[in-house]
């Protein structure tokens, strides 16, 4: 079945070449085309071929001979980046000639420009992954292009392929080989023998060789359990020892290529572990950091660990939807600007993007008033880790820049990003990638403003800001949190994803996008609805008072969110969802978000539409507003004291209704809303109390994480009069 699957979708991957004819280029081209394709197919088998002889996809040459052909070659639409040619649907590789023929003579691939742009600029704005080479001949000027994504190569080499396949095979190594995978595979299949080292099951035998968990060792499949390997295998690697040279070395390595980061590490506990390595490495006791009031609570426990003093960005609720919306930036550049002494300043700002319900941050814009203010922007992209990979995620600014929405990129945006590869990406579950920006890197160690002095005093080397020292700072606080013992199965499906993505992002993310599209217009038609009154728009999110689209933000379709008239509605369609074996990712009381992934299929969206057909009664604009509407008042406290100071105090359990005026030593997450209320640190109010007693009678006890409860009785754990006299003692000093 699997075979068949395949076969069914295989089409030739697209090779874009950027030339200037010649008379003998129908021979010429041909050659390279055949030559490409037979060497990459020879790659593919060597490669991702296992059990089953699947026939891999060809290579097909389209060519171009100046940039604006290069363009309309590109963009099925001319200016509209939001869905792409076929050939660029498909490409995998870009050739260039290091001279074009222009108007004005013999130009220097370097020197061509697009829209305003450097080729190498409009390429990292619209294609930033796909790898690109410079084709040299002699006695033409030297190219310059500094991108990790470009490489040289003699043109006599693609000119003739069968001579050179041994230098091809190398650059297609280089390009897509999955390092880590590839070891683990072949130690597997070829090296293991007889295990004296953990873990206990040794290569599944513990399954196998038992009556009763032998039917388990079948549903798994037996390179499950003989990949599950020791890190005692020290020729693979260990995420212990990140600068030892081994193939998760080199799986990290690339990934940060593909990412357009300066460092990128794999995570196999997750994003929440991300939060937790990063924020201990980047912040210090007593220092300040902004954040979203409605980040992830992995966040929260972050600035609890690291001693920082939160100052809560205001959460925006929409009451119609149910909904956490973006922070307005207005609103965040009035923050970074806020007049303030300089003990405290702030150091960081946390944003999460995309929302979850998929509305991006305009990056590049918070990136330049972070860093006009000396502050670092951390980006937590645990919901959007394929924006690096489609031109839809780009936009034209009016000046005529290219600027992307992925946080980390080689153009603008944050200095640090945290993604859930496993979330939307082909990763197994707990699967998480930390990317460090090329910025960052140049921040540290060329930046010589006085806004980040500190910066480059905290991590300084010789009194000079050193990349290196901040790396060794990461790992040593990774370490505290990764496991020893790291899933070798979960670190092989990282390597693996970030692969594919470079191969078939943009193939996956451009279906993907159309079918999106196509179910949205089928609803509204269905409903005989605007389409906005079934799947809510940027506007609808927001509160309506905003140029939001204007500032840069937008929705992300893959965040397929439907909305019902009203409560009883969306339980009605729930329940059709159920008889149909259909399995949401999160639900309010008037909406339902559906996450399309690599992994969706075209006819989930058939199955999906078969109930809105049964139940399109129930689909429409929300007639009320959500009844909760005392959530702004409940969330618009500041910390008190050291959320640290708070969390480490012994604190005593109180009654939740006699709780108000105490300061929390806790965390309580209500859901609905889905935001933490109560953080460690904050003075309890009535209305904080009177949101979880709200959600408790009508959504039930088990709705509210973190509270401790004895039948009927509900309590909160606070500081006692003697520590909370103590530790505020301690935050105001």
């Amino acid at each position: 079945n699997t075979v068949r699957q395949v076969c069914t979708m295989i089409q030739p991957l697209t090779v874009i070449y950027l030339h200037t004819p010649e008379a003998d280029d129908d021979t010429i081209l041909t050659e390279m085309e055949y030559g490409l394709s037979d060497a990459f197919r020879t790659f593919c088998r060597k490669i991702f071929s296992f059990d089953e002889p699947i026939d891999y996809p060809r290579l097909k040459l389209v060519t171009a001979s100046t940039a604006d052909g290069l363009n309309n070659l590109l963009f099925a639409v001319q200016n509209n980046r939001h869905f792409v040619s076929e050939s660029a649907r498909n490409a995998c590789l870009f050739l260039f000639d290091d001279e074009i023929k222009t108007e004005k003579g013999w130009q220097p691939i370097d020197e061509l420009t697009l829209e305003g742009l450097t080729i190498n600029k409009w390429l990292l704005s619209y294609f930033p992954a796909i790898p690109k080479v410079v084709l040299t001949r002699p006695g033409h000027k030297k190219i310059t292009l500094t991108s990790r994504r470009w490489i040289y190569k003699s043109r006599s080499v693609f000119e003739a392929p069968d001579r050179f396949k041994a230098r091809i095979n190398r650059m297609f190594t280089y390009f897509w080989a999955p390092h880590f995978w590839q070891s683990l595979h072949e130690y597997v299949s070829t090296k293991a023998g007889t295990n004296w080292h953990t873990p206990g099951h040794n290569s599944g035998n513990a399954f196998e060789y038992s009556p009763f968990l032998h039917g388990f060792h079948d549903a798994f499949g037996s390179l499950t359990f003989r990949a599950d390997l020791s890190v005692s295998v020290e020729k693979l690697g260990d995420l212990s020892s990140p600068e030892a040279d081994t193939p998760l070395t080199a799986a990290q390595r690339l990934a940060s290529v593909i990412f357009g980061s300066a460092q990128t590490c794999f995570v196999t506990n997750g994003t929440s572990t991300s939060n937790k390595a990063m924020l201990m490495t980047l912040l210090r006791p007593g220092e300040v950091v902004l954040l979203d009031r409605n980040c992830h609570k992995s966040v929260h426990h972050a600035v609890v660990m690291s001693g920082a003093v939160p100052r809560y960005l205001p959460a925006h609720y929409n009451s119609q939807y149910g909904i956490w919306g973006p922070i307005p930036l207005e609103e965040l550049k009035k923050e970074i600007e806020r007049p303030t002494p300089s003990s405290q300043k702030p150091r960081m700002l946390i944003i999460t993007t995309c929302t979850y319900e998929g509305i991006l941050y305009p990056t590049w814009e918070i990136g330049r008033l972070c860093e006009k203010a000396g502050i670092l922007f951390y980006a937590d992209e645990a919901w959007a880790p394929y924006l690096n990979f489609h031109p839809y995620y780009s936009k034209t600014l009016d000046t005529g820049e290219g600027v992307r929405y992925n946080a980390v990129n080689e153009i603008s945006g944050a200095h640090f990003a945290v993604q859930s590869t496993h979330k939307a990406l082909s990763a197994f579950s707990q699967a998480s990638m930390i990317h460090v920006s090329m910025r960052f890197k140049r921040l540290l160690e060329e930046d010589t403003s006085k806004e980040f002095k500190w910066l480059r005093k905290r991590f300084g080397l010789k009194e000079h800001g050193s990349y290196e020292k901040f790396t060794h700072d990461l790992h040593e606080f990774f370490r505290y949190w990764h496991s020893t013992s790291p899933h070798y199965p979960t670190l092989a499906t990282l390597d693996m994803a970030t692969i594919q993505m470079r191969l078939e992002g943009i193939c996956l993310i451009e279906d993907r996008l159309h079918w999106v599209a196509a179910f949205k217009k089928r609803v509204s038609n269905l409903c005989k609805l605007p389409e906005e009154d079934c799947f809510p728009s940027l506007e609808s999110l927001t509160d309506g008072t905003q140029s939001w689209e204007q500032n840069g933000y937008l929705k992300d379709p893959l965040k397929m969110l439907l909305s019902f008239k009203n409560e009883k509605s969306r339980e009605k369609f729930e329940k059709a969802l159920h008889l149909s074996h259909i399995q949401w990712e999160k639900a309010t009381p008037v909406t339902i978000l559906f996450l399309v992934t690599v992994g969706t299929v075209e006819e989930h969206f058939e199955y999906l539409y078969r109930v809105c057909r049964q139940q399109a009664d129930c689909i429409g604009k929300p007639e009320e507003e959500f009844r909760i509407l005392s959530i702004p008042a409940a969330i618009s406290e500041q910390a008190a004291v050291l959320p640290r100071d708070a969390a480490l105090c012994d604190g005593e359990l109180v009654p939740l209704t006699e709780s108000e005026g105490r300061i929390s030593g806790q965390m309580l997450v209500p859901y609905p809303p889905g935001i933490p209320v109560f953080l460690p640190g904050l003075r309890i109010t009535r209305p904080m109390i009177e949101l979880i007693e709200d959600v408790i009678k009508t959504e039930g006890i088990d709705a509210v994480h973190g509270i401790f409860s004895r039948g009927k009785k509900y309590f909160v754990e606070v500081l006692n009069k003697d520590e909370e006299s103590r530790v505020e003692k301690i935050s105001q000093q």
